[in-house]
């Protein structure tokens, strides 16, 4: 039964109690199936590094979405940093909109997120960490009222 020490290792890694190591398997039960030394370690190690994060910003990150343990880093949570960094302009915002708001991660970057940026600039908006996490959070009827409203407010061309 290899149950007990993948919960005692999250427990260890992330610095959690019970509560919170069962909370994370209730929202992620594939969790349990998933390598530490081929999967969940190497995942935790990239975010961490790469995010700039503390123990305590990624334990915190990981209960949010424990969906990100299964994430490819280089299919999925990579390319989707490397959209918003390069959406933004700025690295350290991007990492900044990321931490807030992990869920972003989940979303698709090829049915969501890429198509909606190219609405956003064709309308004129401004391109800022409130645009992108309207681009990644909003219902499809959201996200075009949102259109709609911002192009009313720009100022009318010269």
């Amino acid at each position: 039964d290899n149950i007990k020490p993948k919960l005692d290792w999250l427990e260890q890694r992330l610095d959690l109690d019970d509560m919170a190591v069962s909370k994370i398997v209730r929202q992620f039960p594939t969790i349990l199936g998933l390598s530490i030394p081929n999967k969940l370690e190497p995942t935790l190690a990239w975010l961490q590094q790469r995010l700039s994060l503390t123990d305590r910003e990624l334990s915190n990150l990981m209960q949010k979405i424990p969906a990100l343990f299964g994430y490819s880093v280089d299919t999925n949570i990579e390319p989707t940093l490397n959209f918003f960094i390069e959406a933004l302009g700025d690295e350290d915002r991007a990492l900044a909109l990321l931490v807030r708001s992990p869920d972003l991660f989940s979303k698709s970057l090829e049915k969501r997120l890429k198509p909606r940026l190219e609405e956003a600039r064709i309308a004129g908006l401004d391109i800022d960490a409130g645009c992108l996490s309207r681009i990644g959070k909003y219902t499809n009827k959201q996200w075009i009222a949102s259109v709609d409203f911002q192009t009313r407010q720009l100022p009318p061309e010269q």
